[in-house]
């Protein structure tokens, strides 16, 4: 009966602590990131009732009462709900927000200080937000302790390192400190100092007109233009000249009677615009130049190809690269430039020293003043042949055509007739008896020499010469006559004393370049906006056919402009070079452009993200990728914490860093940790078999400590909460278990109470 009323009163307390832990479980059901107890229990003793059946196969044990055996925490997660503070935070997984009671404190994970007096707890309540302070505090004002990258000042500025590996390499620490985030956190401007460029360079898109080739001073550059590979230009129309495929050119130039042939072809006899041109010039006496204003840029990006020469023509120019310049045209006429100049020559006239006169075709011009004294062939000292093109080559089955006075060409000789038509003379073949007409070189009785053939262009303007008045000269493709008397100047600089003379030829297709252009925003040290802007101009189309091959180049103009792109502000754009490899790779030299009393360095070749600049002609021209490393100045958009617990600030400046990062820890063992109240954790010390332990294990670091650092065994979720992890149904099924099983303990102490009083009351019988 004694043993019963133990067992009852055991039953009762041990029933009562059940009920006791379920309902403060009940009571905190609303309270965030609450941890459930489980009452746990055990006999209080036992022994063994030997005196039953010593020899027995059956257990005679007997137990003795109830008693508490633990009040275990319940190690699941709770519900999650939304939350609105901009630091409210969840924790799904294992471990614990680390808090703490001192703002100048810290805890390593790694290596932590337990000393029976604590000052860090643990909890899974995610309620966080700032205080006065700016530091990050929960309900009950204890710190949250995390990874502090250090990158705010103490007057609330942060500089951005733009250095991911340096932010990974901070965020893999252990040691955990209280977190400070001003409310107006401003991003401290950082001068541009590093330009890096991943671009995409298209050869067959983006054509602008060949006033591009500017020098460094922004002027047309006439050097730029006649070094500039052919295959490299366009039409008008935006389509390449493609003059590696298409070309021959073919100049049939009809003058005296005579038609002679003159076939170019791009890459064998020329490449460069200007190797086109000089041949041309030397070869045919045609002028192929540009049309040029009187500031000496192109007037309309069209190349004009006129009568150079002294005489009259006839021209048919054919062949695919006539077609694909726009010089195609059968039969036309072309004057001559000189025609203004050259008068038909008059015996007894008075002439100047080097006018021009026409007589029998042929052009001369006048050595010294003084009036004429007979025809300018008879006087070749007062007189100098310019031009004969127009002489006609000897042809023996016209030879008793040729009338008196009529002049023929024969292996670069003039000869003159003597004597009427039908006069010949006649030489026999001894040996065949043949009869044949001698030639003019042969034959002085009809014929007489006098002199070499000559072909009369417009000469090349050369810088220091002193032109006197009329004279005509060529200035890159276009004719000048010299006006206001004779000068030493240049005709694009001395519009005055020079007049681009007015002539028919024909004109080109507009020529156009391929081209890019690229706009990089870069910043001062004040956070001001400037824009690095780069043009790219194609010079050169890559040949694979010599040996070394040639690469495809292209020139890059540089300069800085104010935001707007509009104002310049660099005083002298920096020239450079990219060219491109067969593989399409890049190659260009970094180089330096000044600014904000420094220098930014410029690579185009790759950006910091490991992108590379290409040529591929099958995707358009675009920047991949770029990367700078100046700011503008800005303030706090928005603060961001991802799942791994990463706190970033998110600015107006575009702009977003890490500045640090939620401390979280676990543990080997949870139900070592001890209720403190408060919804908090600490860790525990006990003396077990003459060592002292911390019961839960040492914290563990819940992050990687390498690379990212990313959480190891859960996540964080942000503007979230976690709710009590209190199972309602449990508990209220677990209260009324309780309540029965204390119900039944009194029961048991009723019933041995009255057994006990009816085995009194047989004694008092």
């Amino acid at each position: 009966m004694v043993g019963t009323l133990y067992n009852g009163i055991s039953g009762i307390k041990t029933h009562q602590f059940g009920i006791d832990s379920t309902s403060n479980n009940i009571a905190n059901i609303n309270t965030t990131g609450y941890r459930a107890n489980t009452a746990e229990f055990k006999s209080l003793f036992a022994t063994n009732l030997n005196y039953i059946n010593s020899n027995s196969p059956i257990a005679n044990d007997r137990n003795y009462g109830a008693t508490v055996a633990a009040n275990a925490i319940n190690a699941n997660d709770g519900s999650y709900v939304s939350a609105d503070g901009d630091f409210n935070v969840a924790y799904s997984g294992k471990g614990w927000f680390v808090v703490g009671l001192n703002k100048n404190g810290a805890f390593d994970i790694n290596a932590p200080v337990y000393n029976g007096t604590q000052q860090n707890y643990f909890t899974r309540d995610g309620s966080f937000s700032l205080d006065g302070e700016g530091y990050l505090v929960n309900s009950s004002g204890y710190y949250m302790y995390g990874i502090d990258l250090g990158k705010i000042a103490a007057d609330g500025t942060m500089t951005g390192t733009n250095n991911l590996e340096s932010d990974y390499a901070g965020l893999a620490g252990s040691n955990l400190k209280p977190l400070q985030i001003p409310k107006n956190l401003n991003y401290k401007p950082t001068l541009t100092t590093e330009v890096n460029l991943a671009i995409n360079l298209n050869r067959t898109q983006n054509p602008k007109g060949i006033n591009v080739l500017t020098d460094e001073a922004g002027n047309f550059s006439m050097d730029k233009f006649l070094s500039q590979d052919l295959n490299t230009l366009m039409d008008g129309s935006g389509k390449l000249i493609d003059a590696k495929n298409f070309k021959d050119i073919t100049f049939s130039i009809e003058k005296g009677g005579t038609t002679t042939k003159y076939t170019f072809s791009y890459g064998g006899d020329f490449t460069s615009v200007g190797e086109l041109m000089g041949l041309i010039k030397e070869q045919t006496g045609l002028t192929l130049g540009l049309k040029l204003d009187s500031n000496g840029n192109p007037s309309d990006c069209s190349l004009f190809l006129s009568n150079g020469g002294m005489q009259d023509i006839k021209l048919s120019v054919s062949g695919k690269l006539a077609d694909k310049l726009g010089l195609k045209t059968s039969g036309s006429m072309l004057e001559s430039a000189f025609k203004g100049n050259v008068t038909n020559f008059a015996d007894g006239t008075e002439y100047k020293d080097q006018d021009y006169v026409r007589y029998n075709g042929l052009i001369f011009q006048k050595n010294g003043d003084g009036t004429a004294a007979g025809n300018p062939l008879d006087n070749p000292d007062g007189w100098t042949l310019i031009d004969s093109s127009s002489v006609g080559s000897y042809t023996e089955n016209k030879a008793k055509e040729y009338e008196k006075d009529t002049l023929v060409e024969v292996d670069g000789k003039i000869y003159r007739k003597l004597t009427d038509a039908g006069n010949v003379t006649e030489e026999t073949d001894p040996d065949t008896g043949a009869v044949t007409i001698a030639s003019p070189a042969d034959d002085a009785t009809n014929w007489e020499e006098v002199g070499e053939m000559a072909t009369g262009n417009v000469p090349e303007y050369e810088a220091g010469t002193t032109y006197t008045q009329d004279s005509i000269i060529s200035y890159n493709g276009t004719l000048y006559k010299k006006i206001n008397g004779d000068g030493d100047t240049n005709p694009i600089e001395d519009s005055s004393g020079w007049v681009a003379l007015s002539v028919n030829g024909l004109n080109s297709t507009q020529l156009q370049v391929p081209t890019y252009e690229t706009n990089t925003e870069i910043y001062s040290d004040s956070g001001e906006k400037f824009t690095l802007k780069s043009q790219y101009i194609l010079m050169e189309q890559a040949d694979k056919s010599v040996d070394p091959e040639v690469p495809e180049r292209w020139e890059v103009r540089s300069e800085i402009y104010d935001s707007t792109g509009k104002i310049l502000i660099s005083n002298t754009p920096v020239m450079s070079e990219i060219s491109f490899n067969a593989d399409g790779s890049a190659n260009a030299e970094p180089f330096t452009i000044p600014f904000n009393d420094g220098e930014i360095a410029v690579d185009l070749t790759q950006s910091n993200d490991g992108k590379t600049s290409s040529n591929f002609a099958y995707t358009d021209s675009a920047t991949k990728s770029l990367s700078q490393d100046g700011t503008e100045a800005g303030i706090t958009k928005e603060v961001i914490i991802n799942e791994d617990g990463v706190i970033f600030v998110n600015f107006t400046n575009g702009k977003m860093e890490p500045i640090g990062r939620f401390g979280i820890a676990a543990f080997v063992n949870d139900q070592g940790l001890s209720k403190v109240g408060g919804n908090l954790f600490q860790m525990n010390a006990r003396t077990i078999n003459g060592e002292t332990a911390i019961v839960s294990g040492s914290p563990l670091l819940a992050w990687e400590d390498s690379g990212y650092a990313s959480l190891k065994f859960g996540r964080v979720l942000d503007h979230m909460l976690e709710t009590s992890n209190v199972n309602t149904g449990t508990a209220l099924t677990d209260l009324i278990v309780y309540q029965r099983g204390y119900q039944m303990s009194a029961k048991s102490i009723t019933t041995a109470d009255q057994l006990m009083q009816e085995a009194i009351q047989l004694k008092r019988n």
